[in-house]
């Protein structure tokens, strides 16, 4: 005894695009907490590097003024504030390794680029996706609200932020290990 499929169940049972957003919602979660702890991270290594507090003043980033930018700087400000590790401009040297001040943007362009996906999640968990459409005035319309595009392209971006906060780790972690780049004991 088989069992018949009903409208619309074989475009439901086909289509991926639903798998596609439920996926990519589970990594956008997870991305959102990687960002959290990517920031914990860098200001743990800035301290290991007495490292200068001064690239993440407030005024130098609102003049760019991107908001992950802004929001990553004060966040590593708060981290930070009354630490004895961190250093002043020109205490120690002139300026720290990309990795360690450009933090603000490397970070803050990942999470405006999570925060553009978030918002297509949200658009499309909230949307109509099947075929054809039944409208309002009960008219059957096809068309290709099903199709995965509009969410694909935001994945991939998606894709691009994580691995730039993996690759600026790596830098960091690069840094903490070998002695060439610090006053830390090889290896750790």
């Amino acid at each position: 005894d088989t069992m018949a499929l009903a409208s619309k169940e074989g475009l439901a049972l086909i289509n991926g695009t639903q798998a596609l957003t439920a996926c990519g919602g589970l990594a956008l979660y997870d991305a959102i907490r990687l960002l959290k702890v990517s920031d914990i991270a860098g200001a743990l290594s800035l301290e290991a590097h007495n490292g200068i507090i001064d690239a993440f003043k407030e005024e130098l980033h609102v003049i760019r003024n991107h908001e992950g930018q802004v929001l990553t700087a004060k966040n590593v400000r708060n981290l930070l504030e009354g630490s004895t590790f961190v250093t002043k401009q020109g205490e120690i040297r002139v300026q720290d390794a990309y990795s360690l001040r450009c933090m603000p943007q490397i970070h803050g362009a990942s999470k405006d680029a999570v925060r553009f996906v978030q918002h297509k999640v949200e658009i499309e968990i909230n949307s109509v996706t099947d075929n054809p459409i039944i409208t309002r005035d009960k008219e059957a319309i096809s068309g290709g609200n099903f199709h995965g595009q509009p969410m694909a392209l935001p994945f991939d971006f998606l894709g691009i932020a994580v691995a730039e906060i993996a690759s600026v780790s790596e830098r960091r972690l690069e840094r903490l290990v070998n002695a060439e780049h610090n006053n830390l004991t090889s290896f750790l």
